[in-house]
């Protein structure tokens, strides 16, 4: 089952792109009840953690390779 993810990504766009903290904690909680949905709808959960670990630290090349890494493992 292959989840979508693109409402999360672009929920983490916004995070990391506004400077003013009440929009971004706003964004934070939007981010917190899509993680929620995903997880009740059955996207496991680790996957979702490194997913979005990945999403909020776009250039850290570590992030990436350890959800390549479970990804390729799972």
């Amino acid at each position: 089952m292959a989840a979508d993810f693109s409402k999360l990504q672009n929920i983490y766009w916004f995070i990391r792109y506004q400077r003013r903290k009440n929009l971004k904690r706003k964004y934070y909680r939007q981010a917190a009840d899509e993680k929620k949905r995903l997880i009740d709808s059955g996207v496991d959960k680790e996957e979702l953690r490194l997913f979005c670990r990945a999403l909020a630290r776009k250039h850290c090349e570590i992030s990436e390779k350890r959800l390549q890494d479970y990804l390729e493992a799972k």
